[in-house]
């Protein structure tokens, strides 16, 4: 009985690591192995990003309730970071890879655009390496 509800939950986390990759790969035209940080480029993970105060005040009608509470938790005061980066978002507590595609998403919709794709990783796996 145990058995088909770890099936269905490891396709669906497939199903999920699927659609992360293919949505993330829409929008940078790099497509990731899986949807874990280490998987994504140290070019991308360093580009500037606004603020969370400035992507809820932006954004926060479009993002999904648990983007928006993760980006809510941050620390208030400014001058505890100035420069926010992709990964520096993933460093906060509660946002993981999908809110990171939230977010990215927004800011695509409002004519913002990823390309050209990173280039200091290879789109292979660790294996073909």
């Amino acid at each position: 009985m145990l058995a088909p509800k770890a099936s269905n939950r490891r396709e669906q986390r497939e199903r999920d690591n699927a659609r992360f990759a293919e949505a993330f790969f829409a929008l940078t035209g790099f497509r990731p192995v899986a949807p874990y940080r280490e998987f994504l480029p140290p070019d991308f993970l360093a580009r500037s990003i606004p603020s969370p105060s400035e992507l809820v005040a932006r954004f926060g009608d479009r993002l999904h309730t648990r983007t928006s509470n993760a980006l809510r938790q941050q620390d208030p005061d400014p001058a505890h970071r100035e420069d926010w980066t992709y990964g520096s978002l993933l460093d906060l507590r509660g946002f993981g890879m999908f809110c990171l595609l939230d977010v990215m998403q927004a800011l695509h919709e409002s004519g913002f655009v990823f390309h050209p794709a990173p280039s200091s990783l290879p789109t292979t796996s660790r294996k073909e390496r």
